[in-house]
């Protein structure tokens, strides 16, 4: 049946033309007059007129004395502490190479551009043979590999994404947020290839599903923006409904691609499920599969979907979206300054469409049996270390995108050396990983760190030189947990000694080794928590964006992955800052002063498309359907 959707599918008349009439949105998304429906529902169907989709879930007017008997369901073993699936969304459309099983897989040159690299570096090169140490620090780190040429420019060379955008369409997004959100959607639409799929969820009161998870192939982005533009905002904010709705796409896909994740954006605070502590009691309520990063949650059977967060403007609630997003595994960015937004989802996407391996764990094994893993400071990563001697750690980073780095450091307990050996063999690293086009299972070329063990009266100057990037790592988690005991502190009230704490852990830095040796890095550091400071001077501008900032620069630190950061310094100008620092030395390429850090390459690419878009003037709300 063909129909306007403003019109009554069964009578045909519009929506609204029957002042007073009762409207009825089923789980479908699609709405029609209260008493048309009623009739038919009374009588056993269950089928919406206009999609053909079983309803499962009606209001008591509809239900007949005597109910048709619901349909066999399969019956879930050890239920998860959330409401059971009621939408039929099992109407993902099929992937490419479905009807044709001899269809070839997308060819690359090796896996994207190579393999990963995995580095290891000790704080000294040498340690006295009379020497012991209980925590000897070792960097332990892997790269991840650019995507291919063709990958940059053809979708079906990388790894194809399910994408599911979850959008706050309440009162309050209305005049130019609804635009600009409208705006970046077609920008996201538009930088989808037709390997990827999106589905587009929007909540208010009540959370619906205005597209399934479809192909952006030209009529897939057509449609898509079609429904996109179409939205009005209307009623309060059901942050938890549009989460619900958007796990149910996921789980009930018929076909999955290789990587999945969703984007939510809101601006505003959930008051249909409490506030603080009763909010965050609704979060552990939901999927296991966007809590696999919780403290304590038993995730080990769990294939884990990122959440990455929007807060918009700055009346958003940052401490319920950096939860989302921290207990998921995804970023956090704060989006003050509204004209931003589709940079900030570029930056997302650059990410999410460069995903070059998953499952990634990197291996540290005791290169002695008397040398020990005592911790590994690995941020939100989750770490193991075996409890039979403290030879083995793994550190689980899951998905990483193309030319990523990520750092840890591992500290060792080294003993005297009582041979005459003339060196430690300290740790073995190697990274294993799984690529997410063909599948394949790789394990990266081992690295071996060991230091050279002389006599008290050889130990030499360049002996004692401390290693630049591992000063410079303990610098960054210094920091990175600095930010996080100011912010508890801020959040009981303490403000001042948080900013006190801050200006303390900025002194540090600034005194710390790679300081005094002009790396750039520190300077860096110091920077963001200032820009920290200034934004906690009174209680009223921490809670204007100064806790949404530190949740944000905080949430980047521990993930070691770019969140934006846009803030409105004055009504004449405009800060955006990524929270990415260069880490690293893998290669000697020093990124954009304005663009330094976690961002990649191809994040970097998909904002300056971004911005150059917007700077033209001729970006509007009837974007999508064409393809660059």
């Amino acid at each position: 049946m063909n129909s306007s959707k403003d019109e009554c599918a069964i009578c045909l008349e519009n929506l609204k033309a029957r002042e007073g009439q009762a409207l009825f949105t089923a789980e479908c998304s699609h709405t029609f007059h209260f008493n048309c429906i009623a009739s038919n529902v009374q009588h056993g169907n269950h089928i919406c007129p206009t999609c053909r989709c079983q309803w499962t879930n009606l209001p008591s007017q509809f239900v007949p004395p005597d109910p048709v008997p619901p349909p066999i369901t399969r019956r879930v073993r050890n239920p998860q502490p959330y409401s059971p699936v009621s939408n039929n969304f099992a109407d993902d459309e099929p992937l490419p190479s479905t009807d044709d099983s001899s269809a070839p897989l997308p060819q690359v040159d090796g896996h994207q551009g190579g393999q990963m690299t995995v580095k290891a570096l000790p704080e000294f090169p040498a340690l006295s043979r009379s020497e012991q140490s209980d925590s000897f620090p070792v960097l332990i780190g892997i790269r991840a590999p650019p995507l291919s040429p063709e990958a940059s420019d053809r979708p079906d060379a990388r790894a194809p994404v399910d994408l599911v955008a979850v959008l706050d369409i309440s009162g309050s997004m209305n005049g130019d947020k609804i635009r600009l959100l409208k705006q970046a959607m077609g920008f996201v639409v538009d930088n989808l290839g037709p390997t990827d799929r999106l589905s587009v969820i929007v909540f208010s009161t009540t959370a619906r599903r205005i597209t399934p998870l479809r192909r952006m192939t030209d009529l897939g982005r057509t449609d898509t923006m079609r429904e996109v533009n179409s939205l009005r905002v209307t009623g309060a904010t059901n942050i938890i409904a549009g989460l619900k709705l958007a796990v149910q796409v996921l789980e009930q896909r018929t076909q999955k691609n290789s990587v999945a994740s969703i984007i939510l954006l809101s601006d505003g605070q959930d008051n249909q499920n409490g506030s603080g502590a009763q909010f965050l009691q609704a979060l552990a309520n939901l999927p296991p599969c966007i809590r696999a990063n919780v403290p304590d949650q038993d995730s080990t059977d769990v294939v884990p979907v990122p959440v990455h967060t929007f807060g918009f403007g700055s009346d958003h609630d940052a401490t319920a979206l950096h939860a989302i997003a921290d207990g998921s595994g995804g970023t956090f960015s704060y989006i003050e300054s509204i004209e931003i937004i589709q940079d900030a989802f570029a930056q997302c996407i650059g990410g999410l469409l460069s995903v070059v391996g998953q499952e990634v764990e990197i291996h540290v094994h005791s290169g002695s049996s008397r040398v020990q893993i005592q911790s590994i400071s690995s941020g939100r990563y989750r770490n193991t270390i075996d409890n039979d001697g403290n030879q083995h750690g793994i550190v689980y980073v899951g998905d990483i995108y193309a030319e990523e780095e990520k750092q840890f450091l591992v500290n060792l307990s080294v003993p005297q050396e009582d041979t005459d050996s003339l060196t430690t063999k300290l740790v073995e690293v190697k990274c294993s990983y799984k690529d997410p086009i063909s599948n394949e299972s790789i394990i990266s070329e081992t690295m071996t760190v060991e230091i050279r063990r002389p006599t008290t009266e050889d130990l030499s100057e360049e002996d004692r030189q401390v290693c630049l990037e591992v000063d410079r790592e303990r610098n960054r988690i210094l920091i990175a947990e600095g930010i996080a005991e100011a912010q508890e502190m801020a959040e009981r009230g303490e403000l001042e000694d948080a900013r006190e704490l801050l200006g303390q852990r900025r002194v540090r830095i600034m005194a710390s080794y790679s300081a005094q040796a002009g790396d750039r890095y520190s300077t860096l550091l110091d920077g963001e928590v200032r820009h920290i400071q200034e934004r906690w001077s009174s209680r009223a501008e921490y809670e204007s964006g100064g806790r949404a900032l530190a949740f944000s620069k905080g949430n980047a630190h521990r993930y070691q992955r770019a969140s934006t950061q846009a803030v409105s310094l004055s009504n004449e100008s405009l800060r955006v800052s990524n929270s990415s620092m260069v880490t690293s030395s893998f290669s000697a390429a020093a990124a954009a002063p304005d663009e330094s850090g976690y961002q990649t390459s191809f994040m970097r690419k998909m904002v300056t498309k971004s911005r150059e878009l917007r700077n033209s003037g001729n970006q509007g709300e009837q974007s999508g359907g064409s393809k660059n």
